[in-house]
């Protein structure tokens, strides 16, 4: 089994604060790329840098992507949009936790929001359950990545190299499915998104051939 080292789960921890940041109600992997450069001390981030890339280009270039409709604006988080209504989420959550306990209420929700033979029949996300991650297709090319090099453990330089993957190859048909359109238009995505990291690197001036070719010589010792 392929694991994740310390510093990718930060960084997975930093993407989805930087998507909070941007008004972004999902986490993708543009936002994995500002997460990788937040962190700073890898070697993923060293190899951005290596490219003229810093935190404050990126932040930058992902919000003029916003703004040609690549990428939603900002829109108000789940809580925000209760509170309006007077409605305290965090308090129906601790509630529902003393009442029936945290793993009860998170099984609850993986049955509501588990996709039937079809995507038909259930919501695809609720308010009680954090951001959707669509990065995950970009984690399970730096597996793959890995499983290739012999690792047993994705670093920084595999996780970035797995966002470059991702940005190159197509989603396969069951990320395009009734239920995932559904999460997609709930959190206001575009209908055909397949996660934002190439334009994202390209409006940066990053080459994905050569960001991948940079990478894939790096990780021949472990990397964190």
């Amino acid at each position: 089994m392929i694991r994740r080292s310390a510093r990718v789960r930060r960084i997975l921890d930093l993407a989805a604060e930087e998507a909070g940041l941007l008004g972004h109600r999902y986490v993708g992997p543009e936002h994995v790329v500002l997460g990788v450069l937040r962190d700073g001390a890898g070697g993923a981030a060293r190899v951005l840098r290596a490219r003229g890339v810093d935190l404050a280009a990126a932040r930058a270039a992902l919000g003029r992507l916003a703004e040609g409709g690549v990428v939603p604006g900002p829109r108000p988080s789940d809580a925000e949009l209760l509170g309006m209504l007077g409605i305290d989420l965090d308090a129906v959550r601790r509630n529902a936790e003393r009442s029936f306990g945290a793993q009860a209420l998170g099984r609850a929700i993986r049955e509501a929001t588990r996709a039937r033979r079809g995507g038909v029949g259930r919501v695809p996300r609720t308010p009680l359950r954090g951001p959707p991650g669509f990065w995950v297709q970009a984690l399970h090319h730096a597996g793959e990545q890995a499983r290739a090099l012999g690792r047993g453990q994705v670093g920084s330089e595999l996780l970035l190299l797995g966002v470059v993957v991702d940005a190159q190859t197509p989603w396969p048909r069951c990320m395009f499915n009734r239920w995932n359109r559904q999460l997609r238009a709930s959190v206001g995505l575009p209908a055909g998104y397949q996660g934002a990291a190439g334009p994202l690197l390209a409006a940066l001036g990053v080459d994905l051939d050569g960001l991948r070719a940079a990478l894939l010589a790096g990780p021949r010792q472990p990397v964190p």
